[in-house]
């Protein structure tokens, strides 16, 4: 609103400093002032207009982001307490391998299905792991020792990076 008083302040003035045009008579000029006036108050109140519509918008999107936020938060947890659990159930299956005789352990091992096999192997203490995988058919030892060392993911980001080139 300031502004606006500012403008036809300015406006004015420089209608009256200009010299009188034989044109524009006096009462055209204010005419024309006060058009102009009145379309730069319906801009203003289209701004204000606008910029509330902003701020609102604002709002909502702040509000969604924290609720998006809070479901991340809650997701993470829930997967944190899935790894947890996992790696507990695979800590248990690993204690009740270790505890058995090697020979009994490489039989039953061998019938897993590999990445399992490979995850029990991979979390035993090595000497006990060296035991069973000797007491196991040598080409699936050496398969599951690969497997062992395998970096997960690996050969993924390797093609990813060959199709760039």
């Amino acid at each position: 609103m300031m502004m606006k008083k500012l403008v036809m302040s300015l406006i004015i003035i420089a209608a009256l400093l200009a010299a009188p045009s034989p044109v524009f008579p006096q009462e055209d000029m204010l005419q024309y002032l006060q058009s102009k006036g009145a379309e730069l108050d319906k801009k203003e109140q289209e701004l204000n207009r606008r910029e509330q519509e902003l701020r609102e918008l604002e709002k909502d999107i702040t509000a969604r982001i924290r609720e998006y936020e809070s479901v991340l938060d809650r997701i993470e947890k829930i997967l944190a307490k899935i790894d947890r659990d996992r790696a507990e159930k695979v800590q248990h299956v690993v204690d009740t391998y270790e505890k058995m005789p090697p020979e009994e352990a490489a039989v039953r091992i061998e019938r897993l299905d590999q990445r399992t096999a490979v995850r029990v192997l991979a979390f035993m203490k090595p000497r006990k792991a060296a035991r069973i995988l000797s007491m196991m058919e040598p080409r699936k030892a050496a398969r599951m020792t690969e497997k062992i060392t395998e970096i997960p993911g690996l050969d993924k980001l390797i093609a990813k990076m060959k199709k760039k080139r």
